[in-house]
C-alpha cells in the first residue's frame, strides 16, 4: 500500500477538516457563495461542494486548502495527526496492525461509553420511591461524569464501576422480563 493510501485509511476527514477550521456543513472554502453548499460525509470519508462541484477525500481537501500536491498533503496530515506512517521508507506490517488495533480499541471504548450513558439514563428514569431517593444523586453524578468528564474520568469509571453497571443492567432486564 502506498503512503497516500495509508493516510487516507488512517485519517478521519472530519477531524482533518476541523483542524483547518472547516465544519461538516458550511459555505465552500473554494469559491464565494452566500448559502452553504459544502458538506463532508464522515461515513464515506469525502467532501463535496454542490455549488462549484469540487470534491474528494482528506488528501484532496488539504491539497486544495494549502495548494500542495497529494504527497505533501499526505505528509502534512500524517505529521499533524501523528498517524505513524514512515514517509522515509517502508512501514512495517506490525506498525500498521498496531495502529489498526489502537483504532479498534478506541472505537470499542466509544461504544461502551455511549451504551453505559444510555444505561444510566434508562435506569435513572426507571427508579421510583425510596430507591430513587437513595440512588438518584450517585447516578446523576456518573451521568454528568460521562457527559462532561475527561477521557481519564471515563477510564477510571470503567475500571472501578463496570461491575456496578452490569448489576444495573441486570436489574433493568429483570424488570422487563
Amino acid at each position: 500500500m502506498n503512503k497516500i493510501q495509508e493516510v487516507k485509511q488512517r485519517a478521519d476527514i472530519v477531524k482533518v477538516a476541523e483542524y483547518f477550521g472547516i465544519k461538516k456543513k458550511q459555505c465552500c472554502p473554494f469559491h464565494n457563495e452566500k448559502t452553504a453548499s459544502f458538506s463532508i460525509s464522515q461515513s464515506k470519508q469525502i467532501f463535496h461542494c454542490f455549488g462549484c462541484g469540487v470534491g474528494g477525500d482528506c488528501i484532496t481537501l488539504v491539497s486544495k486548502l494549502l495548494n500542495i500536491n497529494a504527497y505533501e498533503s499526505a505528509k502534512q496530515i500524517n505529521n499533524i495527526f501523528s498517524l505513524g506512517i514512515n514517509f522515509n521508507g517502508y512501514t512495517p506490517k506490525y506498525e500498521v496492525n498496531r495502529y489498526k488495533q489502537i483504532q479498534e480499541a478506541k472505537e470499542k471504548f466509544k461504544i461502551w461509553h455511549n451504551e453505559t450513558l444510555q444505561l444510566l439514563c434508562k435506569y435513572l428514569h426507571s427508579l421510583q420511591g425510596i430507591k430513587k431517593l437513595q440512588e438518584q444523586e450517585v447516578i446523576e453524578y456518573y451521568i454528568d461524569l460521562l457527559i462532561f468528564g475527561t477521557e481519564e474520568d471515563w477510564i477510571w469509571f470503567k475500571k472501578t464501576e463496570e461491575r456496578w453497571c452490569k448489576e444495573i443492567e441486570r436489574r433493568i432486564k429483570s424488570r422487563v422480563t
